[in-house]
This record gives structure tokens, C-alpha cells and sequence, in this order.
């Protein structure tokens, strides 16, 4: 049974992508834990004012978030027919990351499922899920986003660095019911790879066919054509882009992860963030 965590802050958006997971794992056992959490707003409010507020400024924040997602559950379990899924609420009074991390350990998440935007930006939740959430496969879903009748997976890298296969492991093993098509895009003209990249390559082609049990496609950037128009060109296909180790500089937020522009090029694909 594999476990889904899809935050959500009850917008159009969110609902958009629920839809498309629930379909995109059509063919599997899943649990779905929706998660919403809120915060007091008593910013601006001194100590006697704070303590002057009644019980109700608590408790409606809590039962507005219980009231939606109870809406939300039972819209999912009524509206599919599919006995392989189940759905399930979280609501917390706690930073929307830290709930996030606390939950993915807790309850042994296998995929974090985030809503992306229609535009060419990022967005801060986002942003801090992908800088902080690095135990578990993060998957960003456009509004536009749509399925094709089998699964289209490109795995995107330079193959600088060996890569980290445990979280894509996770990620294809929840589709092991689905039919998998699985390419190889790297990024560098193949005459213009190290020996070490060469190396890199040869090693993650062995384990895609070790655990496929079929000949991944490989594909090589071409002069004066990148990640952005080869995604264009694949709208159907899940982009997996590697998030390297962050280093102290980055921990404390003088720069921020290639991944964040790079998904900004990626808004019209699904995009699969790992984690090295």
C-alpha cells in the first residue's frame, strides 16, 4: 500500500491536482493523507489583547480546516470507484514544513504531492518544501497538467555525480502496477562527457534495466537545445530533476537550489524532484 501526503490549502489549484494523482495511480493501492494546517492570526495583537480573545478565535481556525477537509474526504470517497484507494485527513495548528516533515516520518510517506503554478514562478511554500523536505520524492503538479494512457518518465541530469537511486526506486515502485515507459536524457552532448559522467551513466543504465526488466531510451542534449524545449516537446512526460546535497551556504540561505529555477522552465510537465 503506498502512501500519498498532498497539502492542500483548498483552492481550485489543489483540487486540480488531487484529481490528476488519483487518476495518475489508477492502478494502485493507495493511501491518500490530505493535510491542511493553520496558524492564529494574532500577529499585531499585544499580550492583554491576546488574552482577552475568546475561546472562540481558537477554535475556529480548527474547525474550519476540519469542516473543508471532512468535505474534501468524503467528496474523494464518494466520487471514486476505485477500491484501491483511501482518503484520509490531517489537520494541525503547526508551520506548514515542519507538519510536512513530521507527518512524511510518521507515517512512512513514500511521495509528497505539491501543486504548482500556472506561471513561470515558484512558489515560497514550495520553495521551502523543496529546500526542507529531502527524505522523500517530491512531485509538482502544474494546473494543466494531464495523463497519457501509460506513464512517461524522463530522467534528466549531466551525470556529474553518481546518482542516488533509493528515492527514485520509491517512486517507481509505486507505479508497479502501471505501465512504465522510462528515458534518459542527458544533459550534454554525448562527445562532450567525462569519462566519469560516462561511468555514471553506464551505472544508472544497469539499474533501470536490472529493475525494469527492459532497455531504457537515452537521448543527449543537442547543440542550441535544452531541458525546456525537450520538455515542450514531451508535455505528457514526468520530469525528474536531481536536487543536489546542499552545502553550508546554501543551509543558511545565501543562494537557493538550481532546482527552483529550473522548474520554473518546467511549468507545463509534472516534475519529480530527488534528492541526493
Amino acid at each position: 500500500m503506498k502512501k500519498i501526503l498532498i497539502p492542500t490549502d483548498f483552492s481550485l489549484n489543489s483540487y486540480l491536482t488531487i484529481d490528476y494523482v488519483t487518476g495518475l495511480l489508477k492502478n494502485e493501492p493507495c493511501e491518500y493523507y490530505f493535510l491542511n494546517s493553520y496558524t492564529y492570526g494574532v500577529t499585531g495583537l499585544n499580550a492583554i489583547e491576546l488574552l482577552q480573545v475568546d475561546d472562540a478565535f481558537f477554535d475556529e481556525p480548527k474547525e474550519e480546516s476540519l469542516k473543508q477537509l471532512g468535505a474534501l474526504v468524503e467528496h474523494c470517497t464518494l466520487d471514486s470507484d476505485n477500491d484501491k484507494h483511501s482518503f484520509y485527513a490531517i489537520t494541525e495548528n503547526t508551520d506548514l514544513i515542519e507538519s510536512i516533515k513530521t507527518n512524511v516520518e510518521k507515517i512512512g510517506i513514500d511521495l509528497v504531492i505539491v501543486s504548482g503554478n500556472s506561471n513561470k514562478t515558484v512558489g515560497k511554500n514550495t520553495e521551502l518544501i523543496l529546500e526542507k523536505v529531502r527524505t522523500c520524492p517530491v512531485l509538482i503538479v502544474p494546473p494543466n497538467a494531464s495523463i497519457s494512457k501509460g506513464l512517461c518518465f524522463t530522467m534528466a541530469s549531466d551525470f556529474k555525480q553518481r546518482i542516488n537511486t533509493l528515492e527514485i526506486d520509491r517512486f517507481i515502485k509505486t507505479f508497479e502496477h502501471t505501465k512504465l515507459d522510462i528515458a534518459i536524457l542527458v544533459l550534454q552532448e554525448q562527445k562532450h562527457l567525462t569519462a566519469q559522467a560516462v561511468s555514471n551513466l553506464d551505472s544508472f543504465n544497469t539499474y533501470l534495466k536490472q529493475l525494469l526488466d527492459k532497455e531504457p531510451s537515452v537521448e543527449f542534449i543537442q547543440l542550441g537545445y535544452g531541458l525546456k524545449e525537450y520538455a515542450a516537446s514531451h508535455n505528457d512526460h514526468i520530469i525528474c530533476i536531481i536536487d543536489k546535497k546542499p552545502d553550508l551556504l546554501r543551509k543558511f540561505g545565501f543562494y537557493k537550489s538550481d532546482v527552483i529555477s529550473t522548474i520554473g522552465k518546467l511549468n507545463t510537465n509534472t516534475v519529480l524532484t530527488i534528492h541526493q
